[in-house]
């Protein structure tokens, strides 16, 4: 008899690995080799000239691995597993992962040295370190693996696909540790499908880039198992009664379940311009460190309240718009812009800070719920964020690479239609 082979499972609690191998086992038996094959003791088979008609019932589908899981488990997936919880994202967002993640090689000649890490005087080792190694070192962090094992990281050679082209510095995650605390989440529903509770934009980019795509691994963290409840509309009340579910599109408008994409990827969400805003004002109007899910969502929803209107701002400009401080009141700069990206980053911020912390942001969430930050102590730790995060080029006056602002990267990778990866020419630098 034949032996079974058993097809590759995501790594599993081990109380739900056998119940699932037996059953992939039992689905499978017939290419297994069930049963003895006279052929192989050399008797003649007898000859079939017409297949047997199909009788009974069609073998059931295996159950899924992870309708046991419960709160606090880890899970090793592929990202087509992940089920959305939102119909939208922040374009921009995605872009700016998508634009500094996948470099162009032939951008800078080696030096003799070869690569040489973060190198502040050598172009070719400074560039690489911060777009490649950076895309392999997130995505080790993003799976509670550390970051990326230096001695072995060889420029060039990583694809996120293949493990065997680049070394984590921590092993996989265990329930209950620091590290599967850091993970993003999911519910386990009906049926035992795995809804993505937070981490949407995440693994959006990973499933865009070159060496990524749905067929890439990812650790996530079971924060609830409803796959108890049958009815579709039990399961989404429950959703939404624990915040696991954004039921708005990208006009803020309440949409209903249905109208949720059935799996990750960029084509199948819309783009929330005020969702990419927030995501800019990061560290200057609110810290996302310790807020429940949906926050960005929450603010984006206050600021259309309070009369942020992005029509009045052109989001192709990159012009620098920069903050005063005068007795703890921040205002905008004058002589700077009023209307580009910047701009409107700026006027956001603004607006968040000034909120106190009992103020109602959207839908019963405080400015405190969200992470509000305090107003600034002084004009630059603002203006230094605003340079350094959201406007400035990837090169400086000198030529040097350097690491550009995330809005930088999105309009970049809007007007070349891609990254440096595929579309070289348009990241080249212009001529000073």
């Amino acid at each position: 008899m034949h032996g079974c082979t058993f097809p590759a499972l995501a790594p599993l609690p081990t109380r739900l690995k056998w119940t699932f191998m037996a059953l992939a086992c039992t689905a499978v038996l017939g290419a297994c080799g069930g049963s003895d094959n006279d052929a192989d003791e050399g008797v003649t088979a007898p000859e079939v000239t017409q297949p047997a008609p199909e009788t009974g019932t069609p073998e059931p589908v295996p159950a899924s691995p992870y309708a046991d899981a419960r709160a606090g488990d880890v899970l090793r997936v592929a990202i087509e597993a992940l089920h959305p919880t939102q119909s939208v994202i922040g374009y921009d967002q995605i872009y700016y992962h998508l634009a500094r993640k996948q470099p162009d090689p032939g951008r800078y000649a080696p030096s003799s040295a070869g690569y040489l890490g973060d190198d502040a005087d050598d172009n070719y080792s400074r560039y690489l370190y911060r777009s490649e190694r950076k895309r392999v070192d997130d995505y080790c962090a993003d799976n509670g693996q550390g970051g990326v094992d230096d001695g072995l990281y060889r420029p060039l050679t990583v694809r996120l696909i293949d493990p065997a082209t680049f070394k984590c510095t921590q092993g996989e995650p265990v329930a209950g540790s620091d590290a599967a605390a850091l993970l993003k989440t999911v519910v386990v529903g009906p049926k035992g499908v795995l809804y993505l509770t937070d981490g949407h934009h995440t693994f959006t980019a990973l499933n865009e880039l070159s060496d990524g795509g749905p067929q890439l691994p990812v650790w996530v963290r079971v924060v609830a198992n409803y796959s108890d409840i049958t009815d579709d509309q039990v399961f989404w009340q429950r959703m939404a009664e624990n915040n696991y579910v954004w039921l708005r599109d990208a006009l803020d408008n309440v949409i209903e379940p249905s109208a949720l994409p059935a799996h990750i990827g960029l084509a199948n969400f819309q783009d929330d311009a005020y969702r990419s805003l927030v995501y800019l004002t990061r560290d200057m109007g609110y810290s996302n460190a310790e807020v429940s899910e949906f926050a960005e969502f929450y603010w984006g929803s206050g600021l259309r309240a309070m009369g942020v209107d992005l029509t009045g701002y052109t989001l192709t400009n990159l012009d620098r718009a920069r903050v005063t401080v005068t007795n703890g009141v921040v205002a905008a700069r004058s002589g700077d812009s009023v209307s580009s990206y910047p701009a409107a980053v700026r006027d956001a911020a603004m607006r968040m800070v000034a909120l106190g912390d009992a103020d109602e942001v959207a839908s019963g969430r405080t400015a405190a719920d969200l992470g509000k930050l305090p107003a600034p102590a002084s004009a630059g730790l603002w203006n230094d964020l605003l340079e350094e995060e959201v406007w400035r080029a990837d090169t400086n006056n000198s030529g040097r690479y350097r690491t550009a602002g995330k809005a930088w990267y999105a309009v970049k990778y809007r007007q070349c239609g891609g990254a440096a990866a595929v579309r070289p020419a348009c990241w080249l630098p212009a001529a000073q």
